[in-house]
């Protein structure tokens, strides 16, 4: 098996392609020479500047590649409140899913999204939850009640909802976001700085965080929250879930969706409200982290495409 995910090692795309690569040789699939298949990752910011780019890079290099040729897809278009931008993405991600020959997704609602502009069926398999790492440095600002959010900061992740729900919290929570700014969006650290300030709120930006440091902080946070809505799929929310956190999240298709198919794993909210989190931390600590089938369901379709 041949892994095609084009990016820095940080991006979350190609972090998922190596972990996807390592479960799958768990279950007896490894990189053949020559690959039998190619398992390509595709979201647009990974090919190209802009969709049409990334589509055409993509089924350029995909009339090339070993077949046969999977892909999984990432912020699968068919909701965003530009039409007209819904419309190039959709049409990108057509052209991307008839250059291959099987198509994974992460979740039912993507499946259907998929059906929709493609008239494809795509096999849903649902994100890793990774191995945390250990060895991580306790965090200083650990030392009083933290609100915190993993990841890359952009905009719409839900920062500022956050700071909001702390500014209305008598307490006033630290806000931590352990993470940094995504490239290009380094001026909203300074922007939620002054909204912070603004509410009386001390907001930490950790910067980039190894994996072990991330994991330190992920188990360190009093309230974890999950505050983005519009998400397609969330490896931030595998990644509390893999550092034993039921974290609060946001109402959306996709957490409606992992409510049902893991009950008991985070707290869906419509509005942010901390008061029972934080007079109750122990109600955002799970046991164990849910069942995951990632590995053994892309080794079955593997099977399953090689077979045909």
């Amino acid at each position: 098996m041949l892994p095609v995910a084009p990016g820095p090692a940080g991006h979350g795309v190609v972090r998922h392609a190596a972990l996807v690569a390592a479960r799958v040789a768990e279950h007896g699939v490894g990189a053949g020479v020559p690959p039998d298949l190619a398992h390509a990752q595709f979201t647009d910011a990974l090919w190209g500047p802009d969709i049409a780019s990334a589509a055409a890079a993509f089924t350029a290099w995909a009339a090339t590649a070993p077949r046969p040729l999977v892909v999984t897809l990432h912020d699968v278009p068919g909701a965003d409140p530009d039409p007209a931008r819904d419309a190039r993405r959709t049409a990108g991600y057509a052209a991307v899913v008839a250059a291959c020959d099987a198509v994974v997704v992460s979740a039912a609602h993507e499946a259907a999204k998929v059906a929709a502009f493609s008239g494809r069926a795509a096999t849903v398999v649902d994100l890793p939850v990774p191995r945390p790492v250990d060895g991580g440095a306790e965090p200083g600002w650990a030392d009083r009640p933290t609100l915190g959010v993993l990841g890359f900061l952009y905009p719409g992740k839900g920062h500022a909802d956050v700071l909001d729900a702390a500014a209305r919290h008598p307490s006033r929570p630290r806000v931590v976001a352990a993470g940094g700014p995504s490239p290009g969006h380094e001026a909203l650290v300074a922007e939620l700085g002054a909204r912070a300030a603004a509410a009386g709120v001390e907001l930490v930006v950790t910067g980039e965080l190894g994996d072990a440091d991330l994991a330190a902080a992920a188990r360190a946070v009093t309230v974890p929250v999950v505050p983005g809505r519009t998400v397609s799929a969330s490896g931030t929310l595998a990644t509390w879930w893999a550092c034993g956190r039921r974290p609060l999240a946001a109402r959306g298709a996709y957490v409606r969706e992992q409510a049902a198919r893991r009950p008991g794993s985070l707290h869906a909210y419509d509005t942010l409200d901390v008061t029972a989190a934080l007079a109750d931390p122990a109600r955002t600590r799970l046991g164990a982290p849910p069942r995951c089938t990632a590995g053994a369901a892309h080794a079955a379709l593997y099977r399953r495409v090689l077979a045909c």
